[in-house]
């Protein structure tokens, strides 16, 4: 600072008080409104692929994760072939600001001595890892199979829950079992929480026949001019995808997918209600009303009967209400008109014979149709 001229040093550091104090917390504010809107998705934005060997690709996902907004504002991050197993603990396949879930092979159940596994990353200001169970784990020889049930921050109103299904079906799979076993695990997923997204490598095995009513949302190729990581929802209209680079060296491309949904509130026509005021000339009318009302004569014939005796004085309130809310009241010597505020009716009363006096005002101000009493 004493190396500094005090000419530049002011110059350098304009707009430090007042004013620019003032942007700087209005800026930190508009973020950090950004940072909330970034996490709440109306279906959570994910990227998913096979990595063959996750393991060893870990530094690599850090630094995605610090450097890409892509990769850091996704709310999952499903792997197949992760190549773990019991001994790799999860510290090793952690990254920062994520929840990790795996699924690594079982040897016994798969006959295979390495390969498969599944990894879901979910992050963390998407949804609390307080919200995330396990639901089902399934490994066979022709399929491996993950599913999470997940109650992120913020879910629309048509969703309770969020349902993820990672999956990895080998090469030499049996397509028939696969698909039975997909069916059988959504089957009874879906009996508690309707929506629900498969992800994975699917190879050669299509579910389209097996659940219809999922749409498949990957566009891209994933392996060369091959589409073999499928996105499956049951919710139209949901996701578009984008290619992303392969993580290391795996021969499969990673797939984004952003959410395009537009919840049902969105979707629905805007409905406009018309709200009527009270004014103290209107509560000093009614409140007189009431005073001069003989109640006894509304009472009595209901005796004890309590349903009767409610209906009998809502009717009376409303019919006060109705009457003393008017839109429309013209008084002369010789007419006299009064329109209801729910429109349904007109009183009149006209004397000497001067109904052109009445259809002129009747022309001018009713609709066409209302009823009228004389």
């Amino acid at each position: 600072m004493e190396d500094i001229p005090a000419e530049l040093w002011r110059k350098t550091h304009r707009g430090c008080r007042g004013n620019g104090s003032l942007r700087r917390r209005k800026g930190a504010k508009h973020r950090r409104l950004m940072e909330r809107k970034t996490y709440k998705p109306c279906l959570p934005s994910l990227i998913m692929g096979n990595v063959r060997s996750l393991g060893n690709k870990m530094d690599e996902l850090t630094a995605l994760t610090r450097s890409h907004q892509e990769y850091r504002e996704c709310s999952l991050m499903i792997f197949s072939e992760s190549w773990l197993h019991t001994d790799v603990p999860d510290h090793n396949v952690s990254t920062e600001g994520f929840h990790t879930v795996r699924a690594d092979r079982d040897c016994k159940k798969s006959g295979k001595r390495k390969g498969g596994g599944l990894a879901v990353y979910v992050n963390n200001r998407w949804c609390n890892p307080g919200h995330i169970t396990v639901k089902d784990r399934i490994c066979s020889p022709d399929i491996e199979l993950l599913a999470v049930g997940l109650r992120p921050y913020y879910l629309p109103r048509e969703f309770s829950h969020t349902i993820v299904v990672a999956v990895y079906i080998p090469p030499s799979d049996n397509p028939t079992s696969a698909c039975d076993v997909i069916h059988s695990a959504i089957a009874g997923l879906q009996t508690a929480h309707p929506s629900a997204l498969i992800s994975g490598d699917f190879n050669h095995v299509s579910i389209k026949k097996t659940l219809p009513k999922f749409t498949q949302y990957v566009t891209c190729t994933t392996r060369e001019e091959k589409t073999l990581d499928l996105l499956y929802a049951n919710v139209k209209d949901a996701y578009t995808s984008t290619s992303l680079p392969p993580l290391g060296r795996s021969d499969h491309n990673l797939v984004l997918l952003t959410p395009c949904y537009v919840p049902l509130v969105k979707r629905l026509p805007v409905t406009t209600k018309t709200v009527r005021t009270w004014s103290e000339d209107y509560y000093e009318a009614l409140q007189g009303c009431f005073e001069v009302t003989d109640w006894n004569v509304l009472c009595e014939p209901h005796g004890e009967d309590i349903d009767g005796l409610t209906e009998c004085i809502t009717d009376y309130i409303n019919f006060l209400f109705t009457l003393y809310t008017t839109d429309f009241s013209y008084q002369t010597e010789s007419c006299h008109l009064q329109k209801f505020s729910d429109d349904s009716a007109v009183v009149g009363c006209i004397s000497k014979g001067e109904e052109a006096e009445y259809r002129a005002v009747e022309r001018n101000n009713f609709p066409p149709g209302i009823n009228k009493v004389f």
